[in-house]
């Protein structure tokens, strides 16, 4: 059971709890070309009796928006009436349960709902910071990761000599899963950072799974250490930790192997250490859903002797909030942070001030209700009933599908 209650909140009971569902157009490719269109984001008012308004934002990760929306809306029923503290504890068992029953978990159902949580108990206790409420303060400038899309080699060049002239130190990229391609992409931003002569700078390449076999994973890395990649992020798939283990075994510690796609549930970091499967682990936004359970894993991970990454999930400033604060909350922070939110990549954003980028750094900041900029939000806003449809109609499709084979 967690604590958090500072002063007196347990007359703050849960009233109402509204729910919008965003989308935002973007355009990028990650790793083997896969194009990316848009970005969708649960949004969660939390209302109490005594008119604390808490806000929160989860994402989907393995699963739908519509399926993340219905367990929100679940999940909101049976925690409303209860007060903060208790709706917190609820919502932390009933994701653990699903841990330990479920291959699949709604992640971005539990962190929608448990930032605005968090969000409303912070207001409640007259705390400075929600990364108070969830261990301490030990930064209020967080230092940010720079992240490089897939696109022309030329075009990734340039973007990493910006990042470097910046006073970004750790940049991460997308790759191309052909071995060809890829020499092409390290070839060049070698280059750049030979000419930019800074030895310091960390690069990392995420694969995104990119490598279906011990061969061909080996030959990758085998070139990117002719090229001084620092860091190879989810080199093969989630499941081939014993082929992982090995690619670490022959290229540590030159390169360190970190692992992204493989993390499911907080039990899956003792298999990585007993694997000796990864150096490092990355905590995608949405990713073991509430925050509070996600920095118990990443600290579980320092103990046992692994690195922890935030990663990135591209949210909008409400989500950029929380995690700012994840971030200022862990004593040790073993990377900059890689989240920097779609205001700072794309311009869009629902708070009348944005959470701004200062060189590589982003200042530690709470999200107010009063700041939320809902002309802004309701443009972007996702019509239910056409979201409903769409989704009947591609489950109809799919069970047709199904019966035609």
């Amino acid at each position: 059971m967690v604590k958090i209650i500072m002063n007196s909140c347990s007359d703050y009971n849960i009233k109402e709890i509204h729910l919008l569902v965003l989308y935002f157009p973007v355009s990028h490719y990650v790793s083997d070309w896969r194009p990316v269109t848009r970005t969708e984001h649960i949004i969660t008012f939390l209302l109490t009796v005594s008119g604390i308004i808490g806000a929160g934002e989860g994402t989907p990760y393995w699963s739908s928006t519509i399926e993340d929306y219905i367990k929100t809306v679940s999940i909101a029923r049976a925690i409303k009436g209860l007060t903060l503290n208790d709706a917190l504890n609820k919502l932390r068992s009933l994701e653990y349960m699903e841990f330990e029953r479920n291959e699949f978990i709604n992640y971005g159902a539990y962190l929608a709902l448990e930032s605005a949580l968090l969000n409303a108990l912070y207001k409640c206790n007259k705390v400075k910071y929600e990364a108070e409420l969830l261990g301490g303060i030990y930064r209020t400038e967080i230092p940010i990761a720079y992240t490089i899309f897939l696109n022309h080699p030329k075009i990734m060049a340039r973007k990493l000599g910006e990042a470097i002239k910046s006073g970004y130190n750790h940049i991460k990229f997308k790759i191309p899963c052909n071995l060809e391609e890829l020499e092409r992409v390290l070839r060049i931003l070698h280059s750049v950072k030979k000419q930019n002569g800074d030895e310091n700078i960390v690069l990392r390449a995420d694969a995104n799974e990119c490598f279906s076999t011990l061969e061909k994973a080996e030959k990758a890395l085998s070139i990117m250490e002719g090229y001084s990649v620092n860091i190879v992020e989810q080199p093969m798939p989630r499941n081939r930790l014993i082929d992982m283990a090995k690619l670490r075994k022959r290229f540590y510690p030159v390169i360190e192997i970190m692992l992204d796609e493989s993390l499911r549930r907080p039990s899956d970091i003792e298999l990585f250490a007993q694997t000796e499967a990864a150096d490092a682990v990355n905590f995608h936004p949405s990713k073991l859903g509430c925050l509070t359970i996600t920095r118990e894993a990443i600290l579980k991970t320092q103990r046992l002797r692994l690195k922890a990454n935030i990663g990135s999930a591209l949210m909008t400033d409400i989500g950029l909030s929380h995690y700012l604060n994840l971030a200022a909350s862990v004593p040790r922070l073993d990377y900059p942070l890689e989240e920097i939110g779609l205001s700072n990549l794309y311009g869009y954003t629902i708070l009348t001030r944005p959470i701004d980028m200062i060189k590589a750094y982003i200042r530690l900041r709470n999200v107010n209700y009063s700041n939320i900029d809902f002309n802004m939000a309701e443009k972007h806003e996702i019509d239910k009933m056409l979201f409903f449809y769409t989704r009947i109609l591609t489950t109809a499709s799919k069970i047709i599908k199904d019966l035609w084979h």
